[in-house]
């Protein structure tokens, strides 16, 4: 037992060490959030028909004064809830492009002639803005208005369908479904898992490479047993992948939390009981199984290059969920997601993006947890099989065949 520690405290002591491990901490899941919090941002930063649903509620902040030409004539008044000064119209298409050159505005609208007919608006801007036409739904809005004399009517011209409701027959979640939250903390959850499990079971091909090819191994098979090598880099390694755990998840809810007082709609989003408790376990059972994999082709291949050719395959399964992502944000509960969440290989990803979302039955979550705990039982003892002095001292390349052969004299 004291070697066993002796191992534990090596591989903790020499990963907390490498600067990589401090960067891949910190700063990847930083750089990550950024990307995902800024293309929301991004996204929900125009002006749209929710805007001007609060603009004549009274509720909404009053947008920055639009530029237009009307040729079509249309532009007689405005609607009651449009405040005095948020349009500005130009007699000619030569007057709005002197305003636009002398940077009285960003961009300027024409309402053409046959605009009845074809419904087009043209939009000059100083910049080129390929995605992102500003104002244009408010200008639909007031033409609309214009046409047909009734502010209910002018919106539901930009939207004819508002109160068209889905009612799913799988379990609901306990989120506003409109909340941006409820798409986005499934998809950290997806990417933090995915992410945490690859990452720290790849510590695990590492090291045994590591000390494959630098002899080292030859040293401690001379006072420890090969599976209590393999015990010790899992335990002390999994002490390592909890810390970075502790990390994401920890920094994920802090900042959860804390916005709750900035922003109103983090305030409307929950995530379900016991949540963090059922993340430890699913993580735990998750890296183990991984690593186990992980060590069997360490202890196979004769360096890390060789190794690395089947780490593809052996993290194929916690690729799938990724590559599905857009069926576990809009659709949890199917039967894709559903039945990948059960599916012990890719359960501690699937489940745990599932339970983001909210409502997963308990029953589902037991399964799938029983499930991975068999499977990880079983794959940990069948890589420490491999865990053998011959396989661990030869210098054979890993191969298909071989691979087969070895697990063939495992069992």
């Amino acid at each position: 037992m004291h070697k066993i520690f002796l191992v534990v405290k090596h591989e903790i002591i020499t990963t907390l060490q490498k600067r990589s491990f401090w960067i891949m901490t910190f700063l990847f899941p930083a750089i990550i959030i950024f990307f995902n919090v800024g293309t929301q941002v991004i996204a929900g930063s125009s002006f749209n028909n929710e805007d001007i649903e609060s603009l004549i509620a009274g509720t909404g902040s009053t947008p920055q004064s639009v530029a237009y030409v009307d040729e079509a004539g249309l532009m007689d008044r405005l609607p009651a809830s449009i405040p005095d000064g948020t349009l500005h119209q130009f007699a000619s298409e030569a007057d709005a492009r002197a305003a636009l050159e002398s940077g009285e505005f960003e961009y300027f609208f024409v309402v053409p002639a046959d605009y009845v007919d074809s419904g087009n608006l043209i939009v000059i801007t100083r910049d080129f803005r390929p995605f992102n036409t500003p104002n244009e739904d408010l200008l639909s809005f007031v033409l609309a208005y214009n046409l047909t004399g009734d502010e209910e009517t002018a919106v539901a011209l930009l939207d004819p369908t508002p109160s068209v409701q889905q009612h799913a027959l799988a379990p609901q979640t306990s989120n506003d479904q409109n909340n941006p939250l409820t798409f986005f903390v499934p998809f950290a959850t997806m990417f933090i898992f995915f992410f945490l499990i690859s990452m720290s079971s790849g510590f695990m091909l590492q090291s045994v490479s590591r000390e494959k090819e630098n002899r080292t191994v030859e040293v401690l098979l001379l006072s420890l047993r090969p599976r209590e090598l393999m015990l010790g880099k899992v335990l002390g390694l999994s002490v390592v992948a909890l810390l970075q755990m502790i990390v994401w998840m920890g920094g994920s809810l802090l900042a959860l939390n804390r916005s709750q007082a900035v922003f109103a709609q983090v305030s409307g989003y929950t995530l379900p009981n016991g949540f963090a408790i059922w993340a430890l376990l699913f993580f735990a059972l998750g890296y183990l199984l991984y690593a186990s994999l992980m060590g069997a082709i360490g202890a196979l291949a004769p360096n890390a290059r060789e190794g690395g050719q089947f780490t593809f395959f052996v993290m194929l399964p916690l690729l799938i969920p990724l590559w599905l992502n857009v069926t576990f944000v809009q659709s949890p509960h199917g039967t894709v997601a559903t039945a990948l969440s059960l599916f012990p290989l890719t359960a501690p990803t699937a489940m745990m993006t599932r339970m983001a979302a909210g409502g997963v039955p308990t029953w589902q979550i037991l399964v799938s947890l029983g499930g991975l705990a068999a499977t990880t039982y079983v794959f940990v003892v069948l890589a420490s099989r491999f865990f053998r002095a011959d396989t661990l001292l030869s210098g054979s390349s890993l191969k298909w065949r071989r691979f087969i052969t070895e697990l063939r004299q495992s069992t």
